[in-house]
């Protein structure tokens, strides 16, 4: 593609499409073509985004609310083992799940650390 051989990046910042290229890669005519495809692009690319980062069930969300609010700086004994801070425990999972590594483990985990929280 053109864009990939001039070094030419489009990101979707808020809803807005945004370019990141070198200097001298982005010719009027490029600027042009991208202008008007950008309702096509802003559609793929926020699409590519929410296949990348995965969503965490709802259920989940409060124990990772309590998380950030740091109201879980405590140890905790999970099925896996002792951890010494259950919140970072649960914000380490949550993070994982949300760029895709092993989201069944990360949901079982928070689920577990939910239970743990619970008592």
């Amino acid at each position: 593609m053109e864009l990939n051989r001039r070094g030419i990046t489009l990101t979707v910042v808020g809803d807005q499409l945004h370019a990141e290229f070198p200097a001298g890669s982005m010719t009027p005519e490029l600027s042009q073509r991208i202008g008007a495809l950008k309702g096509a692009l802003l559609i793929e690319l926020q699409g590519q985004h929410t296949a990348a980062c995965s969503r965490l069930p709802p259920p989940l969300h409060h124990i990772v609310r309590a998380a950030v609010a740091n109201q879980l700086s405590r140890p905790g004994f999970l099925p896996s083992g002792m951890v010494s801070d259950l919140g970072q425990f649960v914000l380490a999972c949550a993070a994982l799940h949300a760029i895709g590594v092993e989201p069944e483990r990360q949901v079982r985990d928070l689920n577990a650390a939910q239970s743990v929280w619970a008592q």
